[in-house]
């Protein structure tokens, strides 16, 4: 919202514009093309132009956003998949040094049993 403040404040001073000066925003003219003559409104045109190119400008920056956050998106998912990996070899680690450990255990009651 905050970051559209720009459009919003375009949106603003077009009408107040539009509310103060009608007179100017109805005017008509004649426009020659080249293939014929057209009555436009020229001011009207120029605001609509103006919204065009600051919408234009809101959807790019909002793509830009989004694409921002899907990578972060993926890069929290790639980290949680990593630490899951260092989590399930410390321990398979663990379980290895236990394992061994018991064994060490099991040969020296061995080797007293025998003496």
């Amino acid at each position: 919202m905050g970051k559209y403040i720009l459009l919003f404040m375009y949106l603003a001073v077009s009408i107040l514009l539009f509310v103060l000066n009608m007179g100017l925003f109805t005017t008509t003219l004649d426009f020659d093309l080249g293939f014929g003559t057209y009555k436009l409104l020229p001011f009207f045109v120029l605001q609509i132009f103006g919204g065009l190119v600051l919408g234009i400008f809101a959807l790019v920056d909002y793509m830009k956003d989004l694409k921002r956050e899907l990578k972060i998106v993926e890069l929290n998912k790639k980290v949680m998949l990593l630490e899951k990996d260092i989590e399930i070899a410390s321990l398979k680690q663990l379980d290895r040094n236990t394992t061994a450990h018991t064994q060490i255990e099991a040969s020296e009651t061995a080797i007293v049993i025998e003496k």
